[in-house]
């Protein structure tokens, strides 16, 4: 018997774990975009993303930014359109946000009262990390109400013993942190792995770390720099930090705890200390040094505006650098994101030998957050800056950053509560850990509601319940 030809096939009746296969296949635009097929498509389209740890795709970067209207959206390079994210929770609003970095799909915000998170805008997770007061230089100061009233920042550089360098200085609670951070940097995926966040912080751009999630109560400070240190951007490479000065000098931290050791493993390039040096990774590897140039163009109006990167390899034997003319498949994101290079074999929407940028000058910013900012990409065969979008669709402030959109969530644990005859015990276990003491333990009426959620009774003495967070 003859078949039917296939334009006469009712796609809209593909079983939904059929369609669900080949649409993980597909980046976030296409997903979207086969929702305007059928109601059946639709409803899998707007299920898929939800599903993380199934939609696992990689993404395209996006440039992610507040609109006139409010919404926060991400301009997709792929198909040069933005698309508005779902509603978020009232406490991640990026719009009221301070914007630091972005790594592995998750940007690092500040909120009001200055503390950081992490949020993913693409599955609406937030996730705090360490309280900003166990930073090494910040002393919260309380009203007579016992109350935090402001903070106060030292001067004083990565040397031990401290040497201050000049008075402490009052910054009002949610002014700190534009005088205090410069970038974070994420060792990994928080949803997929443990995960250590570097910050990159006044005075003297110097480098604190904290752990993610468990384990991550406290910044701790990083005392084992060789000089006075003036870092200007870091990247995780193979299982250690790798941090540049603004001097060229690459410096290797490798963390065990609460301490980090460092190695110096390419010594500074310049004399003079300069402004926005980049490191990163090659996609063969290889790790390059960058230099950004910019200019204030514009006579009645001023604004800071690319002119050019110089992009160099390094010889790590010699200690030498080797002018690098292009990036022959690689595309390169350079701004407050993760500095990263992306073979467009891969990624075959971005273009070869470019340069993707947003300013990220940290005083010109902060001091003018009402000017034109500075987004685009650079050829580096011809040296020539372009436009990235005829017309601009994003507000000036919050700063426009790069990001590459991950629907991984992270992964829920469960707290296992052991009652004793006087006493109850609390321990938060994560898929693949043995389980963790909860210091300090909750109240007696949180252990109360805990014990009327907890949905399982384990042992003989039915004396440990589950309770699924």
């Amino acid at each position: 018997m003859e078949q039917p030809p296939a334009s006469n096939a009712d796609w809209s009746c593909l079983p939904g774990c059929i369609l669900a296969s080949i649409l993980c296949l597909l980046e976030f635009p296409d997903v979207f975009s086969t929702a305007a097929v059928c109601t059946s498509w639709r409803a899998t389209a707007r299920m898929l993303p939800r599903l993380g740890n199934i939609y696992s795709r990689p993404q395209t970067p996006c440039l992610l930014y507040t609109s006139v209207a409010g919404a926060t959206e991400m301009f997709s390079l792929t198909t040069s359109r933005s698309y508005t994210l779902p509603k978020l929770p009232a406490d991640t609003h990026v719009a009221d946000r301070y914007i630091f970095g972005s790594s592995h799909g998750w940007l690092v915000t500040a909120d009001g009262r200055s503390e950081l998170h992490l949020f993913n805008p693409a599955t609406g997770e937030q996730l705090g990390l360490a309280p900003i007061a166990t930073i090494e230089h910040v002393t919260p100061v309380l009203d007579d109400n016992g109350r935090l009233s402001r903070y106060n920042l030292s001067f004083y550089d990565a040397r031990v013993p401290r040497l201050e360098l000049q008075p402490p200085q009052a910054f009002q609670v949610g002014e700190l942190r534009e005088a205090l951070f410069v970038k974070v940097v994420l060792s990994c995926d928080p949803s997929r792995a443990d995960c250590t966040a570097m910050l990159i912080h006044n005075p003297n751009r110097q480098l604190s770390f904290a752990r993610v999630g468990l384990g991550g109560e406290q910044w701790h400070w990083v005392t084992t720099s060789p000089r006075y240190v003036d870092y200007s951007d870091c990247i995780y490479h193979a299982g250690a930090f790798y941090a540049i000065d603004l001097q060229g000098g690459i410096h290797r931290y490798t963390i065990a705890g609460s301490y980090a050791s460092c190695e110096v493993i390419f010594n500074d390039t310049v004399a003079y200390i300069a402004h926005n040096v980049y490191i990163a990774e090659a996609s063969s590897g290889g790790l390059l040094q960058i230099w950004r140039f910019t200019d204030m163009q514009g006579d009645e109006t001023r604004e800071l505006r690319t002119n050019g990167f110089d992009i160099y390899d390094l010889d790590f034997e010699n200690q030498s650098i080797m002018p690098k003319n292009n990036l022959g498949d690689d595309a390169l994101f350079i701004g407050h994101n993760y500095t990263c290079c992306l073979p467009t074999k891969d990624y075959p929407k971005l273009l070869p030998g470019h340069v993707y940028f947003t300013d990220d000058c940290d005083y010109w910013v902060m001091d003018n957050k009402n000017s034109r900012r500075d987004v685009g990409f650079y050829n580096l065969e011809n040296r020539s800056c372009h436009e990235l979008a005829s017309t601009v669709p994003w507000v000036n402030w919050p700063n426009p950053i790069w990001i590459t959109p991950s629907f991984t969530k992270t992964k829920k644990g469960v707290i296992l509560i052991r009652k004793h005859s006087t006493s109850l015990e609390f321990y938060k276990k994560h898929p693949g850990t043995a389980g963790n003491y909860i210091t300090p333990p909750p109240s007696m009426r949180q252990a109360s509601k805990l014990l009327t959620a907890g949905d399982e009774h384990h042992g003989q003495d039915r004396s440990t319940f589950l309770l699924h967070e």
